[in-house]
């Protein structure tokens, strides 16, 4: 039997560790969704950021209508999550159990409506996938059928043709973290490297 103890080198417990570092961060920055916002899949940059924070909110009928889009920026021919949370104003409690439509106004005139299902497992939140064929302003409007809890929020997102073109303070602050995760990881790997690789003797070292 190999005895891996032995036969592994420095260098192969560096990476490894480096390893589960980055795993771990990469598992963190995929949550579920809550009641701030919604947890990023996968996306470290934006979750650091913390651009899931509910970018809208308007009232209507005695109701808090809380919405985000992410990305942030949406982008032609890409998904594009539409999150919606309803809150009673009255009480502070968060609606769930509506009967929920999304209504979709897009540039050349023509309109969409589509159901708007509640998320499994998160009270209130209502959440759609929309992939936008068309660049410039959408108007996106959702709506309670529901008796008794009627009510509706008309919201507006700008699409555009690359995920190069868009807020200009986003891409600023995606760069700034990048950066600094970065120089976190090379910071990291360096001290890791001292803890395991052994001491290089110096010119005068017998």
């Amino acid at each position: 039997m190999i005895n891996m103890g032995h036969t592994c080198s420095p260098l192969f417990r560096v990476f490894a560790i480096t390893l589960l570092w980055g795993g771990a961060c990469m598992w963190t920055a995929d949550a579920l969704a809550h009641h701030g916002g919604i947890g990023i899949e996968g996306d470290l940059v934006e979750w650091a950021l913390n651009v899931d924070q509910w970018q809208e909110e308007q009232s209507d009928q005695g109701h808090r209508i809380k919405f985000l889009a992410y990305p942030r920026q949406p982008v032609r021919g890409r998904k594009t999550r539409l999150v919606f949370e309803i809150q009673a104003m009255a009480t502070g409690r968060y609606v769930s159990g509506l009967a929920m439509q999304l209504h979709l106004r897009f540039p050349d005139g023509t309109e969409q409506t589509q159901p708007l299902p509640e998320t499994t497992g998160v009270t209130a939140y209502y959440e759609a996938g929309v992939v936008f064929e068309q660049v410039g302003e959408h108007g996106i409007t959702v709506a309670s059928t529901t008796p008794g809890a009627v009510f509706q929020a008309a919201f507006k997102r700008q699409v555009s043709g690359s995920a190069f073109v868009g807020d200009w303070t986003v891409w600023t602050g995606n760069l700034t973290v990048l950066a600094a995760l970065t120089v976190t990881w090379l910071g990291l790997v360096l001290s890791v490297q001292r803890r395991f690789l052994p001491a290089q003797p110096g010119p005068y070292d017998e």
